[in-house]
């Protein structure tokens, strides 16, 4: 199939009120409420006529497809090509020509095939930056040969940096590894740094070649340096920009690292694959059929198929073939376990519990939970810390993945996992260092750049929850710790706009990590169940209500879709007709539709409100069936889950109070934490003031 004819049997996708800015003046997008922030960013402003040329290019390539023209014609390259210089020029009259210098070695770049540029900007993420780096490395059904990852150094302290050089010089190929220092602090500019070394050097590739259609067809991605990816997660990116030729964004399916929220529980100890590895060195490893470098091998070496025999562990593959693992070796906590190898010589470790731990990817998947939780793990007090933690991410996983919400009813912000943009318009307004008005500190930093996109008319998707992304639980942790302290800011402020929860308060907190989490595993299951989960679960179902209500006003084959797909998914058929007749109103439908642009996520989310707070324990209901189907599609024992799930229905319905607002300002100008502000990190937590007593734990 040609890759610019697209896939007409393609579903229907949230592109409508998209389309419809880009027959705007330049205005509705540079004076944006989305876009305000960019006004108090350290940034080069977004200008009329960049705005203007993007929309031009928007309009003539979709009416190219419409046409069936199977190539760009030079004057939708040449709009591309003015985007491009454009940006650069104005990166370069602001922060340099250092700051936007392409890569050595473009003859090599273009020889070699590269097209998929992967930004990791990182500060201080020695924990988790190998298994990033592994993870991307490992990616299949794609050809890696076009792999770029260009890793951005943002002054870290704790080696990190040498994390990066090992991965350099002991990468075997076929993908390209770079990397950057930035000594400007602050997450976005250290993202920024990379993707602007990424325009200017495919830029630079076409003005070598004249191949300018490169603008359409190469990709930029960024990540954060503490996420791990499913290996088929930059094929399903590849595939929907390959089939959708008027897509311009992909962000993959986001969760928590669900071994890595393991560590929130009492009889939780961690297996590490590092200290493994020298326990292990006089281990002869048992080989295996399976390749032991991704979270595939979870299922490849069932977890139902693991068991103790004896002093060892005999465990079955997917396809027959069983192994017996000695169990020879023994970790610092007193535990059992035996070593596995694959034919490339990728190694795991097996425990007489059934916990498999690979080698590079140590908290991938969700294996371990379900391990922990069938061995007992989990106690009958730590019930809602379970939700809060676990239970939230596989039932907006599983709701997806396995219940049949669909994903192109998502309408999606970028996040800070690989969010991924054609070339040219990641130049219509490229990556930056958000500041909030009135904190001193430094705030998000990539949100913005898909806001852009979405404010001039570019299409943006949501990749398969089924190739989901595992980020680093630090901002759980910080989210839950705030809900505890009555600080309902920073991933916790769940009453305000969404553009506010957006751009709220990243402050890098890895000093003090391990302080955090030692103060959450003291809090009480009430505080969990009464304020923790009730909370936090509103993200998860305003977020799905929100969109697809908007995917709902869309039209009638839409609406189709979200009756069938969605409502009566969740809800019995008399609450479906009572939806439809009391908030889907042609009313509510007709302010949907005529709001500005700016404006249309506040209407969906006042009506997805208005449906929760109605309907929360058939919704509650539907969280319940949907873990249950998640157990029962990995064949864990009823007994083993069942207990978690009495009680859902009766749950606080958090969405029709209203907490005191608290300002983050407060917050973060008080004496609770030391913060070095230019870097935008913690350095020190002290006491916290107004402290919630053990038996309390309520927002109301």
């Amino acid at each position: 199939m040609n890759p610019f004819l697209g896939n007409p049997a393609e579903p229907l996708y949230h592109r409508m009120w998209t389309e419809l800015n880009r027959r705007q003046p330049a205005e509705t997008a540079t004076e944006s409420p989305l876009l305000a922030l960019g006004r108090s960013s350290d940034v080069d402003p977004l200008l009329p006529e960049q705005v203007d040329d993007a929309r031009r290019v928007l309009l003539d390539r979709a009416a190219l497809i419409d046409d069936g023209r199977t190539e760009l014609r030079d004057d939708v390259l040449a709009g591309q090509r003015r985007v491009v210089e454009r940006f650069l020029r104005g990166r370069r009259a602001r922060f340099g020509e250092e700051q936007s210098r392409p890569l050595p070695d473009i003859d090599a770049l273009i020889r070699e095939g590269r097209d998929i540029f992967i930004v990791i900007k990182f500060m201080d993420e020695a924990p988790h930056l190998a298994a990033t780096i592994d993870s991307l490395l490992h990616q299949e059904g794609i050809d890696l040969h076009r792999l770029v990852v260009v890793m951005v150094d943002n002054n870290s302290s704790d080696g990190s940096d040498a994390i990066v050089a090992k991965a350099i010089e002991t990468n075997p190929g076929p993908a390209r590894l770079v990397s950057l220092p930035q000594q400007m602090p602050g997450a976005g500019n250290a993202a920024r740094l990379g993707v602007d070394t990424c325009i200017a050097t495919v830029y630079e590739m076409c003005r070598r070649d004249q191949r300018w259609e490169r603008l359409q067809t190469a990709t930029i991605a960024v990540s954060d340096g503490d996420t791990v990816y499913h290996p088929d997660t930059l094929r399903s990116i590849a595939a929907i920009f390959d089939d959708s030729p008027t897509v311009d964004g992909v962000m993959p399916f986001l969760t928590y690292k669900f071994t890595a929220a393991l560590r929130l529980f009492r009889h939780y100890r961690p297996a590490f694959a590092e200290p493994l590895r020298l326990r292990a060195a006089g281990l002869d490893p048992c080989a295996v059929p399976v390749d032991l470098a991704t979270v595939r091998a979870h299922a490849e070496l069932p977890r139902g198929k693991r068991r103790r025999t004896g002093d060892a562990m005999t465990v079955t593959t997917a396809d027959g073939t069983t192994i017996t693992v000695p169990l020879a070796g023994v970790d610092e906590h007193g535990r059992r376990f035996g070593a596995l190898v694959d034919p490339s010589g990728r190694r795991a470790y097996l425990f007489e519990d059934r916990t498999l731990v690979l080698d590079r990817a140590p908290v991938s998947g969700f294996d371990a939970a379900l391990v922990f939780l069938e061995n007992g793990g989990v106690d009958r007090d730590e019930k809602w810390r379970w939700h809060t933690l676990i239970g939230h991410d596989l039932f907006l996983f599983w709701a997806f993945a396995g219940m049949g919400l669909p994903e192109t009813m998502v309408f999606p912000d970028s996040s800070d996992a690989l969010k991924t943009f054609r070339v040219w318009s990641f130049a219509i307004g490229g990556q930056h260092q958000l500041r909030r008005p009135g904190l001193r500190i430094a705030t998000g930093s990539d949100y913005q750049s898909g806001r852009v996109l979405q404010a001039v008319g570019c299409c943006l998707r949501l990749g398969p929850a089924e190739v989901f992304a595992e980020t680093e639980t630090d901002r759980l942790i910080k989210m839950v710790r705030n809900f505890f302290h009555r600080q309902t800011v920073f991933y916790g402020e769940t009453r305000s706009a969404a553009l506010e929860r957006a751009t709220g308060l990243y402050l890098h907190m890895t000093r003090i990590q391990g302080e955090i989490e030692e103060e959450m595993r003291a809090y009480p299951d009430v505080m969990f169940e009464q304020t923790a989960f009730p909370e936090r679960v509103l993200f998860p179902l305003r977020w799905m209500f929100q969109n697809a209500i908007r995917f709902y006003a869309h039209g009638p084959q839409q609406r189709d879709i979200v009756r069938e797909r969605v409502l009566r998914r969740i809800f019995t058929p008399e609450t479906v007709e009572s939806i439809e007749r009391e908030v889907l109103t042609e009313a509510t439908l007709t302010e949907l539709a005529t709001a500005a642009f700016s404006d249309k996520q506040v209407v969906a989310e006042q009506a997805a409100e208005r449906i929760i707070a109605a309907h929360y324990p058939e919704i509650m209901a539907f969280y319940v069936a949907t873990l249950r189907d998640f157990c029962e599609a990995e064949q864990v024992r009823p007994e083993h889950y069942e207990w978690l799930l009495d009680g859902l229905t009766e749950s606080r319905n958090a969405v029709v109070e209203q907490p005191q607002p608290v300002d983050p300002a407060d917050v973060w100008s008080g004496a609770e934490f030391d913060i070095d502000v230019a870097r935008g990190q913690v350095v020190r937590m002290h006491q916290a003031g107004g402290t919630v007593p053990a038996e309390e734990g309520s927002l109301a």
